[in-house]
C-alpha cells in the first residue's frame, strides 16, 4: 500500500465522523498527485502558421488550415 493509498484510506475513515480533518488529508493527497503530474504542453505547435507583413486578410480554419482563396499580397 503506497502512501496515497494509506492517506486516502485516513480520509475516507474520517469523512463522516471527522470531516474537516478528512478534507485537509484530501487536500494533502490532491496536492501530492499534482506535484509528481507529468507536464502536459498546452499548445499544439502544428496549427502556427508564419505570414509576412505584407500578407493582409489571413483567416484560419479549424478543420481545413489557412483559407488562401481569402489571403492577398501587397
Amino acid at each position: 500500500m503506497t502512501r496515497f493509498d494509506r492517506r486516502m484510506e485516513k480520509a475516507r475513515r474520517l469523512q463522516l465522523i471527522r470531516p474537516a480533518i478528512a478534507n485537509r488529508l484530501w487536500q494533502e493527497v490532491d496536492r501530492m498527485i499534482v506535484d509528481q503530474a507529468v507536464w502536459v504542453p498546452l499548445i499544439n505547435p502544428y496549427g502556427i502558421d508564419f505570414v509576412s507583413e505584407r500578407v493582409g486578410n489571413y483567416q484560419r480554419n479549424p478543420q481545413f488550415g489557412v483559407l488562401l482563396s481569402q489571403l492577398w499580397v501587397r
